[in-house]
């Protein structure tokens, strides 16, 4: 007796069990690709916040290094320079990318909506009152955004009228008005509770509070002498 022949092939039974596990692997392939994909770019926004903050420390490192102590018009002996804790107002050099230019008034602050912003305008320009906290006319820079506090400090010699014989310099939170820079400029920018960004702590050295340069007469644009 013959028996019967048997078809090649899968059973309805075996193509759905195939299937299922077909399945369940495009899920789980799916899943980690999605994940792979999300952990790219979470610590691609956490690269680019390092480097938006190492950034601007950069930039306000040179900037603050190179302050040029220039005698103030109005009195012509103290140093044109103006700070306390919510920000300060200096002159310096042009930033590289504009070219040969006069010095450069600028000022940071930190404005009401967390923007940490950087002001320059040149001191040739007669068109702007400088004086003026408006800044219309002036070159604004985002620095940083989402910022929730900044300080500024300045270590050197108190005035004249607060100073004590034989006392060290302390830190303070204001220099106005004085015929000397600070020799150092620390300042700390902190964000709102659960933003992971870190500002690591920035002192600044003054390279013309330490002899490294002098002050110089707007009005004669000469040399006053070592600061």
């Amino acid at each position: 007796m013959k028996r019967p022949q048997t078809s090649a092939g899968f059973t309805l039974v075996e193509m759905l069990v195939c299937l299922a596990i077909i399945a369940m692997v495009s899920l789980v392939l799916v899943t980690g690709i999605g994940r792979m994909d999300l952990r790219q770019r979470l610590i691609g926004q956490k690269d680019a916040q390092i480097d938006e903050i190492a950034q601007a420390q950069f930039t306000l490192r040179h900037l603050i290094a190179n302050i040029h102590p220039s005698i103030s018009p109005l009195t012509g002996s103290t140093v044109d320079f103006t700070g306390n804790q919510f920000g300060l107002e200096f002159d310096g050099q042009p930033p590289g990318n504009a070219g040969p230019d006069a010095f450069q008034r600028y000022r940071l602050r930190l404005e009401r909506g967390g923007d940490l912003m950087l002001y320059r305008i040149s001191t040739l320009n007669e068109t702007v009152d400088r004086r003026q906290q408006e800044e219309t006319g002036w070159t604004a820079t985002r620095l940083l955004s989402g910022v929730s506090t900044m300080s500024v400090r300045y270590f050197g010699p108190q005035a004249s009228r607060f100073a004590g014989a034989g006392m060290p310099p302390p830190w303070q939170l204001q220099w106005t008005g004085r015929d000397v820079l600070p020799s150092l400029i620390s300042l700390r920018v902190e964000f709102p509770p659960g933003d992971k960004r870190s500002w690591p702590d920035l002192v600044v050295r003054l390279r013309a509070a330490n002899g490294d340069t002098c002050a110089r007469d707007l009005r004669t644009d000469e040399c006053k002498g070592t600061q």
